[in-house]
């Protein structure tokens, strides 16, 4: 299901290229994709692990589109890091933020790229930035 969202939005911002409205910008990309990992990580901080994969979800659509836009290294790891929170199981956050690598490694991507002014209000142990 997550391949159809992104392979339908793809399709719709090639379209987009021949219509009225100009194509999204890597930046443009970066900031909506940024703007859904915020949105993800406030939910993982109110134990909503539901909403905070549907969060990353949307994340993972604007960084594919962002990551072949932008060829750079930086884009690819955004997206590496989205697309390991889409795929990880609500039951598994709690510990996987407690005891993964992965989500520390991921963690200090998303921290790195998605943060405005520094980390999100949040409580130190069940923050996700």
């Amino acid at each position: 299901m997550k391949s159809l969202a992104v392979a339908t939005l793809l399709l719709a911002l090639a379209a987009c290229g021949s219509g009225a409205e100009p194509e999204p910008t890597a930046a443009e990309l970066q900031l909506q994709t940024c703007s859904d990992v915020r949105a993800g990580i406030k939910l993982f901080n109110a134990n909503d692990y539901a909403g905070t994969i549907k969060k990353f979800v949307d994340a993972e659509v604007t960084a594919v589109a962002f990551a072949d836009k932008s060829d750079t290294k930086a884009a690819d790891d955004l997206l590496e890091a989205v697309a390991y929170y889409a795929n990880l199981a609500p039951d598994d956050y709690p510990e996987a933020a407690r005891s993964s690598k992965d989500f520390a490694k991921y963690k200090a991507i998303t921290l790195g790229q998605c943060t405005e002014g520094g980390p999100i209000d949040a409580p130190e142990e069940d923050t996700l930035t």
